[in-house]
């Protein structure tokens, strides 16, 4: 009997990964991004943003369970102006007391999204140090 259930529970077993491999869907890149463009002007665009360092009220926004210690970031109101599609609507639901809840609403920062940029900035920087480098080169070849 013991064997049988054994038998049993590995044909099951290995029906259920058949099933779990068979949705599995692999699709190409190049067909899941559309309107690829190129990030321009990212060197502007952070130079105008200015990092912060904060505290959340946690003290006063008890119900939200808010990270406590100094935090790294950036106001939302201030990413916004330049990168609108990076601040979004962030919502916690809370206990608001016996059988009911609430829902807190405020501007989010998806920071992970800065990282493109910040490569972008850095590739267009070092383009221009190339080209300083060049007119050094050339200006040292000059007063000789």
């Amino acid at each position: 009997m013991k064997n049988h259930f054994l038998k049993c529970s590995v044909t099951g077993l290995l029906l259920g990964a058949a099933t779990l491999t068979a949705s599995a869907q692999k699709i190409n890149e190049q067909e899941l991004k559309v309107n690829v463009g190129k990030i321009a002007n990212s060197t502007q665009h952070l130079k105008n943003l200015e990092p912060v360092t904060f505290n959340y009220d946690v003290s006063k926004y008890k119900h939200l369970k808010l990270p406590a210690g100094a935090q790294y970031g950036f106001m939302a109101s201030n990413v916004q102006t330049e990168f609108p599609e990076m601040v979004y609507e962030a919502s916690k639901v809370y206990d608001a007391g016996k059988n009911s809840s609430k829902v807190a609403k405020y501007s989010e920062v998806q920071t992970e999204n800065l990282i493109p940029v910040l490569v972008a900035a850095i590739k267009e920087q070092q383009a221009e140090i190339e080209l300083l480098k060049k007119e050094v080169r050339q200006l040292k070849e000059k007063s000789r």
